[in-house]
Parts: C-alpha cells; structure tokens; sequence
C-alpha cells in the first residue's frame, strides 16, 4: 500500500512538474524605456528547428495579444525565411513603415540532454519477524528484501535553454529588456513553445513593460 501511495505522489509530481516546466534563470531590464515599447512587437524566433521557430513565434504572439498587446510573428510580415536575405535597410523600412516599435528575437541558446542515475529506495517493513510465515530466516529475509528495496534506474533529461530580447525600433535600436530561461523535458514542441511563452510574458509583467 504504501509503494502504491509513493508511486502515486511521484507521479503527481511529475506532472505538475510538466506544467511548469520553464523558469525564468536571469533577466534584466531597462530603468526607463520608452513608453511606447510595447505598443506594437514582433515577435522573431531564430531557432535552426524549423517546426519549434514557428510554434514558438505563434506561442509568444498568442501570449502577447492575450495580454492586449498588438503583436505580430515575423513569419506573417515577412515569410518563412523572415530576414534572410534582406539588408537592414529593408528590414527597418518594413518595420518602420508598419509602425512597429519594437522587436523580440527568441533563440536557442542550447539543448542539453543529461542522464542521472537514481539509487533504489527503501520502504520500511510494518510486519513483525513474529508473523506467521517469518519463523524461518530464510523466509524473512527474502520477504522483507522484496518488501523494502525497489531497484535503481537511470533517467534522461532534456533542458532547453532560451533567450527573449526585446529592441526598440528606432534610430537607436535600444536593448529594453533580456531573458535566459530553462525548460526540462516539455512534452512536446507546443508545451516547449507555450510554457517558454507565459513564462516571458509573466516575467514582463513583473518587469513593468506589460500592465
């Protein structure tokens, strides 16, 4: 029974675990950026992995504008290359001429994969020696072995190691606001994507650039 009940928080554990699997590790922020920061954002993924580039960029988008903040993916504004290919002075002419006032680029800083090894556990015996069945040495000692060690594995993580920062778009191209966040074994490219995505979007409310 107690096994049972053990296994079952473990698993609860890991589950909510799942839920909130990103955390903010640093950040920093400007002491007076300018009031118009966030009045229209893009949002550019540049991430290799095409599938998580999109996904992330539609995450943070769908995150912003849930918080009343006019924001756009650079995939619709520009395609699936974004600025690949294009000089500076096109890009800030097709941002300039939508009006955006800033840019946030989210990358890839890493991907790591780690594998640990868990040594067994040992869950106390309640049965005294004196019950039916333990007079023998024998008996007892492969009972309570089996009742008291479970055996030792090894587990895999995966962290992903993301970057958010945000540039106004003016003739400074000013830095406002960076984050480096972690994320340990999402469920899939959408838990990747939308658990990186509230975590930013939490931590800017925090920061005051989102009210």
């Amino acid at each position: 029974m107690k096994k049972i009940i053990f296994a079952s928080i473990s698993c609860l554990l890991i589950l909510f675990s799942a839920c909130n699997s990103t955390k903010v590790v640093s950040s920093w922020s400007a002491i007076n950026p300018p009031a118009n920061t966030m009045d229209k954002i893009l949002v550019l993924a540049v991430i290799t992995d095409r599938e998580v580039q999109n996904k992330t960029e539609r995450a943070m988008t769908d995150q912003l504008k849930s918080n009343g903040i006019n924001a756009s993916s650079a995939f619709d504004l520009f395609g699936p290359k974004r600025f690949d290919g294009l000089t500076e002075e096109e890009i800030t002419d097709k941002l300039s001429g939508s009006d955006y006032t800033s840019v946030m680029i989210v990358s890839l800083l890493d991907k790591e994969k780690e594998t640990k090894y868990a040594p067994g556990s040992y869950y106390p015996s309640y049965y005294p020696s004196y019950y039916p069945g333990y007079r023998r040495y024998y008996r007892r000692y492969w009972t309570v072995y089996g009742n008291v060690y479970s055996p030792g594995y090894f587990s895999s993580t995966t962290k992903y190691i993301l970057e958010a920062d945000i540039y106004t778009v003016n003739d400074d191209d000013e830095l406002v606001y960076s984050a480096q966040t972690q994320t340990y074994d999402p469920t899939n490219v959408e838990g990747l994507a939308e658990s990186f995505s509230k975590s930013i979007v939490d931590e800017l409310k925090v920061k005051g650039l989102i009210r």
